[in-house]
């Protein structure tokens, strides 16, 4: 299996495992150590890393919306993405439109 891949029976891939590792050693970390300025420098180096992957979440969002796959982790047929985000990430209906929305014009055209 390739390391970008991920089986159907849904094993995590390892690029998705390595970022998980990384958040889960940020849980971790004693903010009361560092100086000001570098508890500065951090934070705006996190926002743009969340900005980078709020980017990944689109775009594969939009991947999801154009095969109709929402419910294939599951092994089952969803009505439509938004639903899917609904239900599996509790959105409320407005955020899980508002992202859907956002990723099929971001990925995919108007």
């Amino acid at each position: 299996m390739e390391s970008n891949t991920c089986s159907p029976q849904g094993d995590t891939p390892d690029w998705l495992a390595r970022l998980t590792a990384a958040v889960d050693e940020l849980d971790g970390r004693d903010l009361q150590g560092l100086t000001d300025a570098a508890l500065a420098e951090q934070t705006l180096g996190l926002r743009r890393l969340v900005d980078r992957l709020e980017g990944q979440w689109l775009q594969h969002l939009a991947a999801v919306d154009a095969r109709g796959a929402a419910g294939a982790e599951q092994g089952i047929q969803v009505g439509s993405t938004a639903a899917w985000l609904r239900h599996r990430l509790r959105l409320s209906a407005g955020a899980a439109a508002s992202a859907v929305r956002t990723a099929r014009s971001l990925f995919r055209g108007p």
